[in-house]
C-alpha cells in the first residue's frame, strides 16, 4: 500500500510550527539571560557584591547553554522541515507525476545504445522519475546503474535488498532527510577526492610552541594573580603577541585548507549521518550485508570518524571570526591544535572515505529503486529463473496511471516483432515502453507489468536520432552508423533491439530493401525486440521466418468524422490508415 504522504507531511507542518516557537521562547530567553547577567556583573562591584557576581557567572553559564541548545533545536527544525518537505512533494509526485529531484540532464550521451533514444535522462525522464538521490556520486550511481547489464545473480542479490529497504518507510525518509541537508556538490566530491593527495603539515616545531607559549602565558596570568605585580601582565601581553605570530606563521595553510569547498563540515556531518544508519541496521539481503561491511576502518564506525572531521571542520570555519581569532589564538593557539587534529585524521582515514561514501551512493541508489517500488505496489520484480522474455500487461510508468494503456507480449516462440501502424497509433510510445521495461528489469526493479519473466540482455535501440553539423554528418549517415553500432553489438552475443521507423533519410524503394535487410540481419544475428515499420512490405519478411518473426500492430477507428486509438497491441498487420483523414480534416489536401 502506498503511504499517506499527505499526513504524513501534515504531522511534520505541526512539529515545524512547534519548533519555531520553541526557538522564539529560547531566543527570549537567551536575552533575558544576558541582560540579568549584565546587570548581576554591574551590581558586583559594589559592596558585599559577592552574591551578584555568583548570579553573574551562574546567568553567564545560563546564556552558554540557551546558546548551545539553540543550535540543537535549530537542527530539529531543520530536520522536521525537511521531513515535511519530502512528505509534501512524493505526495504531489504520486498524485500529479509532479517531480521533485534533479532529472540527470548532465549524463544525457547522444553516442550511447540507447539513452537518449528513450529519454532516460532530463526533463520528464525515467531518471528523474526514479531519482531520491542527493549526493554527487549517488545520482551518478543511480545513472550507471540504469545504463548497464547486470549478471543473473546481481539482479537477484539487487531485488531483495529493493525489497529490504521497501519495507522500512522512516528509515528510507531518514536516509533521504539526512542526505538532503547536507547539500552535497561537486566542489565538495573533488574536494574530498584531493585528499589522496594532500600534503599539508605542521612542523613540529609549531606544534611545540603551540604548546610552550600558551603554557607560559597562562602561567603568567597565575603569576599575576597571585603577585598583583604589572610584570607578569606586561609579560603575559608580550606571549600572547608572540601566540598570534606563530599563528599567523601558518594561518595561510588553514584558510586555504577551509577555503577550497563550502560547506564541507555539513557535508561531512550528512555523510556520518547516513553511515550511521547504515551501521545500526541489522541487513539480511547479501548486498546491504556487504556494503554494512564496508563501512569501517581500523575496528571503528565511519560514521562517528566522519562525524569527528565535521567537528574539526566546523571549528576550523571559526576562523573568519575575527574577534574568535584574536581570542582563541593569542591565549591558546586555538587553530593551530585544530588543524594539527585535521592533517593527523586525514592522514589516518584518507584512504577510506571514498569507499565509505561509495558506499552511500549505492544505498542511495537502492532507496530510488525501492521508493519506485513503494509508490507501485502494482508492479512487480521479473522472474529471473527462466531463458524467455514476456510482459503481462506491461505499461509506460511515466504516464499516468488513469490514462495507462497496457499490453501483453512474449518473446518466447518469434522472438522479434514487426509493429505496424497509423500516425500516433502508439508505435514509438509502445517501443519506449518496452526499452524501460528492459532497462528497469536490468536494473533489479520492479516494472509496470503484472508479471514478467526476463533475464538480463543488453538494449540497443535506433529510435532518436539528427543531424550532426559538428561532425559533419547527415540525419541517413547517423542512422548508418547507429545500426553499424547494434549490427557490431549483435556480432559479440544476443541483445534486445527497438528500432523505429529506420531510413527514413532515404527514397523509399532503398527504405524498404533496407529495412527488409535489417530485418535478415535480426533473424541471422539472434537478436529479439521490435522493429515499428510504415512499409507494410515489410511484413511478408515473417513468412521467410515463421518461427522467429511476427507481425503485430495498433489499430486506428474512425468514429463520428474523428480518430479513436485505443493503444491496444493486436496480432497481424494494420489496416487502417489515418494521414490522409487527417491532412483532409484539417483542409491541407
Amino acid at each position: 500500500m502506498i503511504p499517506d504522504y499527505s499526513a504524513r507531511s501534515e504531522s511534520y507542518k505541526i512539529s515545524v510550527n512547534q519548533i519555531n516557537k520553541q526557538l522564539r521562547l529560547i531566543g527570549w530567553s537567551r536575552l533575558f539571560a544576558l541582560l540579568i547577567c549584565g546587570a548581576c556583573f554591574y551590581f558586583s562591584r559594589e559592596e558585599n557584591g559577592l552574591p551578584f557576581l555568583i548570579g553573574g557567572i551562574a546567568f553567564l553559564g545560563l546564556f552558554a547553554f540557551l546558546v548551545s541548545y539553540h543550535f540543537k533545536v535549530k537542527r530539529k527544525l531543520q530536520v522536521a522541515s525537511t521531513y515535511y518537505w519530502l512528505n509534501d512533494s512524493e505526495h504531489l509526485f504520486v498524485t500529479e507525476l509532479k517531480p521533485y529531484y534533479e532529472d540527470g540532464k548532465e549524463f544525457i550521451d547522444t553516442r550511447h545504445p540507447y539513452s537518449f533514444d528513450i529519454d532516460l535522462f532530463g526533463p520528464h525522464s525515467l531518471f528523474e522519475h526514479l531519482n531520491r538521490t542527493s549526493t554527487v556520486i549517488g545520482s551518478e550511481k543511480l545513472a550507471q546503474t540504469l545504463l548497464q547489464t547486470q549478471s543473473k545473480e546481481a539482479l537477484n542479490n539487487s531485488q531483495e535488498a529493493i525489497r529490504e529497504i521497501a519495507d522500512d518507510l522512516e528509515w528510507r525518509q531518514a536516509f533521504q532527510v539526512y542526505a538532503k541537508l547536507g547539500k552535497d556538490s561537486q566542489e565538495t566530491r573533488n574536494y574530498i577526492e584531493r585528499w589522496q593527495d594532500s600534503k599539508q603539515t605542521v612542523s613540529i616545531l609549531s606544534q611545540i610552541l603551540a604548546f610552550v607559549f600558551p603554557a607560559l602565558g597562562l602561567t603568567s596570568m597565575i603569576l599575576l594573580w597571585q603577585s598583583g605585580q604589572v610584570y607578569w601582565f606586561n609579560v603575559g601581553v608580550i606571549l600572547a603577541v608572540v601566540n598570534m605570530l606563530l599563528f599567523g606563521a601558518i594561518s595561510g595553510k588553514i584558510r586555504k585548507e577551509i577555503g577550497k569547498a563550502e560547506r564541507i563540515g555539513a557535508s561531512l556531518l550528512a555523510y556520518s549521518e547516513m553511515l550511521k544508519l547504515i551501521e545500526t541496521r541489522d541487513w539480511k539481503s547479501s548486498r546491504l550485508k556487504d556494503i554494512h561491511s564496508k563501512v569501517h576502518s581500523k575496528n571503528q564506525a565511519a560514521s562517528s570518524l566522519l562525524k569527528e572531521a565535521s567537528r574539526i571542520y566546523e571549528n576550523l570555519d571559526s576562523i573568519h571570526n575575527g574577534m574568535a581569532v584574536f581570542l582563541l589564538n593569542s591565549t591558546v593557539q586555538y587553530h593551530v591544535h585544530v588543524f594539527r587534529r585535521l592533517i593527523k585524521w586525514k592522514k589516518n582515514h584518507r584512504e577510506s572515505i571514498s569507499q565509505w561514501i561509495e558506499q552511500i551512493a549505492e544505498v542511495e541508489n537502492l532507496l530510488s529503486f525501492s521508493n519506485f517500488h513503494v509508490n507501485n505496489p502494482e508492479y512487480c520484480f521479473p522472474d529471473l529463473t527462466g531463458d524467455t522474455i514476456s510482459f503481462e500487461e506491461l505499461g509506460h510508468p511515466l504516464i499516468k496511471k488513469s490514462v495507462r494503456i497496457s499490453n501483453d507480449i512474449s518473446f518466447d516462440q518469434q522472438r522479434f516483432v514487426i509493429l505496424t501502424g497509423s500516425n500516433m497509433s502508439g508505435k514509438s510510445t509502445y517501443l519506449r515502453t518496452l526499452g524501460i521495461a528492459v532497462i528497469l528489469a536490468n536494473a533489479g526493479s520492479v516494472i509496470p507489468a503484472k508479471s514478467a519473466n526476463f533475464y538480463p540482455i543488453p538494449l540497443l535501440v535506433s529510435m532518436r536520432l539528427s543531424d550532426s553539423l559538428e561532425e559533419s554528418t547527415s540525419y541517413f549517415f547517423s542512422e548508418v552508423k547507429r545500426l553499424k553500432l547494434i549490427i557490431d553489438n549483435l556480432n559479440n552475443g544476443p541483445a534486445f533491439v527497438l528500432l523505429d521507423e529506420i531510413l527514413r533519410g532515404t527514397n523509399s524503394d532503398d527504405k524498404q530493401n533496407g529495412t527488409i535487410g535489417i530485418v535478415e540481419q535480426m533473424v541471422r544475428l539472434n537478436a529479439i525486440g521490435m522493429i515499428a515499420t510504415h512499409d507494410l512490405e515489410v511484413c511478408e519478411t515473417t513468412r521467410l521466418h515463421p518461427s522467429y518473426l511476427s507481425n503485430k500492430c495498433f489499430e486506428v477507428e474512425i468514429r463520428d468524422n474523428d480518430l479513436f486509438f485505443d493503444y491496444k497491441l493486436r496480432d497481424g498487420i494494420c489496416q487502417n490508415k489515418s494521414a490522409t483523414f487527417i491532412m483532409k480534416k484539417y483542409q491541407i489536401i
